[in-house]
């Protein structure tokens, strides 16, 4: 018969390598207790630390930080936890920009020298502008995410290149800031051939023409407005599934077109659209330099994880 001594230091060993086995018969609970499982999940220890160490994030909570490798159900807690305010502020913040005013202002400028700018045809063009953009940006969302859904592996190589071009397009702002204080004019400009289609518009068919003018804005000025969207499908595609991702693209979509609308209903009921444009001349240098501080920080906290 072996001595006390050496039979308890074989106890101790046999539990620790018990304690650290997949197969260990209990975990920590939030309340402290403890629940059986079996193969095929965490073990005890490493479910305390990654509790313990995993920082919290913007947009999603401490659960939801990892990427979703595992089951389904796992995906739909992980997505539970995920912050719709904040995908919709994110949203709003994007719609405050330079190039939205400026391309609402061409319209009700155009709609007042062709038509009168009566409110029922301002009312046309909001409401077909904004729900062509709304489709436009909802079908690339669909079509990135499904992409990297149906191909898994391409997942990190998206966020690099993701975080590059938050960062490039954050930098492209700062120096259009300075560009625009210089030299009075911006880098990022409307082509001729969307400002000649959108001034071609008629009473007839002025709903499905802004609906079309509000498509090919959507793509021609993606890198003036869809920078925070593209970071925001970044972290959908390493977080989400693709339903999950369509809810929280159309509450960012619909934070992105707040400010257009209300501009839309603000014109239509008799604000000038030379006074957006004033406003817009007067605002446009520190709406860009900040605009390009916040994709850079963003850029930033992606490439480190925190959001």
């Amino acid at each position: 018969m072996c001595p006390l001594p050496v039979t308890k230091g074989t106890l101790v060993f046999i539990s620790i390598l018990l304690l650290l086995s997949p197969a260990s018969g209990s975990s920590f609970s939030a309340g402290g207790g403890s629940t059986g499982y079996f193969y095929g999940n965490l073990n005890t220890i490493e479910i305390f630390f990654q509790e313990t160490i995993e920082a919290p994030t913007f947009f999603f909570s401490p659960e939801s930080g990892y990427p979703l490798t595992g089951s389904r159900e796992g995906k739909s807690k992980h997505l539970e936890r995920m912050s719709p305010f904040l995908v919709l502020a994110a949203g709003i913040l994007a719609g405050f920009n330079p190039c939205l005013l400026a391309v609402m202002a061409f319209l009700a400028s155009v709609t007042l020298a062709q038509q009168g700018g009566g409110k029922k045809e301002m009312l046309k063009i909001t409401l077909g502008f904004s729900t062509g953009v709304f489709t436009m940006y909802m079908f690339a969302g669909l079509s990135i995410l499904s992409t990297v859904n149906l191909m898994p592996h391409l997942r990190m190589h998206f966020s690099v290149i993701t975080i590059l071009l938050t960062a490039l397009l954050g930098l492209w702002h700062i120096y259009d800031a300075y560009w625009l204080r210089t030299h009075a004019k911006s880098t990022f400009r409307t082509p001729k051939s969307l400002k000649d289609f959108m001034s071609r518009m008629g009473e007839k068919n002025l709903l499905l023409l802004s609906f079309l003018a509000g498509g090919m804005f959507s793509l021609v000025k993606a890198p003036c407005v869809g920078a925070i969207y593209l970071s925001i499908l970044s972290m959908l595609a390493l977080r989400t599934d693709v339903a999950r991702g369509i809810v929280y693209m159309g509450i960012y979509n619909l934070g992105l077109l707040l400010p257009v609308v209300c501009l839309g209903l603000l014109l239509a009921f008799g604000l000038s659209p030379t006074k957006v444009t004033e406003f817009r001349e007067r605002r446009r240098v520190e709406i860009r330099l900040t605009t390009g501080l916040i994709l850079i920080t963003l850029a930033l906290l992606m490439q480190l994880r925190i959001v």
